[in-house]
Parts: structure tokens; C-alpha cells; sequence
């Protein structure tokens, strides 16, 4: 994953010596919050274990104006599960790629602020999870994992998002960006509805 990060931004400054300052990259990464994510069987609960649901990534974008931009965003997303009884405790952890087209409209400019709204889609992959079940009694396992190992692999939806904007000069500027998705799909079946996802990214946006 590093490496295509490399490659695409050794791309972006290619482009960007003939492109009179049109493409931005925008570094960033925050926390997540997964609504409908669990699979509980019965006389089980929900277990919320410590891990922080979070997202990284690497955007590149295009500015057709000085109102309407694209952005392709790439991200590396975890987030994590589980569920208890009186003698144990399993969890599961889900590593993803999602990748994410977007448009970004300003809607509103003051000075060196900038509010956008950014519509786009959501495309995430599973790459791969791991789990682990922790005894009352103190036995610790990777093998047995009460949380089931049939979720969904692929799942896509709506997202929509502000982007402030703070231009720090002409080309480096930062930005907070609260984020919601609603996924097409469950986690799994027998969840009671689809994933949701509420976000709060900060970055560092370079434009060329």
C-alpha cells in the first residue's frame, strides 16, 4: 500500500508542472464510529473492547474551479468488535481499503476559510481480520473466536461530508472534515440494519 502511495504521488508531481496549480493531495486521518457492526448470538452482549475505530489515507484531487473540485480518496480503515458472557470475553478485528470519488463544492469563503460539501460513494474492501477470545479464568485464545468469520468482504454506499478549510498560504492549507456513511449492506445477516459510519478527519492539504 505504501508503494502505490508513492507511485501515485510521484504521478501527481508529474502532472503538476503543466497543469498551472489545478491538482492537490490532501493527508489525513481520524476517528471513526461504526453504528451496527456487531454479530451477537443470543444470551450474548455487545463488547466494546478499548480498540479505537479509526481511518488513514492519501487523496488526490483536481480542481475544476475555484468552486467544484474532484477528490479520489484512498483509505486504510479498522474497526473492531465483539461480544461477552459471565466467562468470556471475543472479539474481531476487520483491516479494510476503501477507495472514494468524491466532488467537493464551496459553498462558502472568508478570507483564508473555505467550507465545502462533498458528496461522493464508498467503495471498501476487507483485506484481511484477526480475533481473539479472553477466559474469565484467565486462558487466552486465537484459534476459537466466538465472533463469527463470515461478514461481508465488500460493501459500498453513500457518504457525504464538510470540509473546512483553513489556507495557511496559496498552496498549504488544513482542513476538519466530519464525515457520515450509510453502507448498501450489513456486516453480517443477522445484524438488525446496515452500516453506518460517523468520521472526524484532520489533514494537510498541498495544492500544486
Amino acid at each position: 500500500m505504501k508503494k502505490l502511495y508513492i507511485v501515485l504521488f510521484c504521478v501527481l508531481c508529474a502532472f503538476s508542472g503543466f497543469t498551472q496549480s489545478r491538482f492537490f493531495v490532501n493527508l489525513n486521518g481520524g476517528l471513526d464510529y461504526n453504528f451496527n457492526k456487531y454479530y451477537t448470538p443470543n444470551n450474548y452482549e455487545k463488547f466494546e473492547n478499548g480498540r479505537t475505530d479509526y481511518n488513514a489515507g492519501l487523496d488526490l484531487g483536481y480542481r475544476f474551479s475555484d468552486k467544484v473540485r474532484f477528490r479520489l480518496e484512498s483509505r486504510y480503515v479498522q474497526y473492531s468488535f465483539g461480544q461477552k458472557s459471565s466467562t468470556l470475553k471475543s472479539e474481531r478485528t476487520l483491516y479494510n481499503v476503501a477507495f472514494n470519488p468524491r466532488l467537493d463544492f464551496r459553498v462558502w469563503s472568508l478570507k483564508k476559510f473555505e467550507l465545502f460539501l462533498s458528496p461522493g460513494l464508498r467503495l471498501e474492501y476487507v483485506i484481511t481480520s484477526d480475533g481473539e477470545t479472553n477466559y474469565a479464568n484467565g486462558d487466552y485464545s486465537r484459534r476459537y473466536v466466538l465472533v463469527k468469520s463470515d461478514y461481508r468482504d465488500k460493501n459500498s454506499g453513500f457518504t457525504g461530508s464538510a470540509i473546512f478549510k483553513y489556507n495557511y498560504n496559496s498552496h498549504l492549507g488544513f482542513t476538519l472534515s466530519p464525515d457520515y456513511t450509510l453502507f448498501a449492506n450489513k456486516v453480517y445477516e443477522k445484524n438488525s440494519g446496515s452500516l453506518q459510519r460517523m468520521s472526524v478527519n484532520t489533514g494537510i492539504e498541498w495544492r500544486f
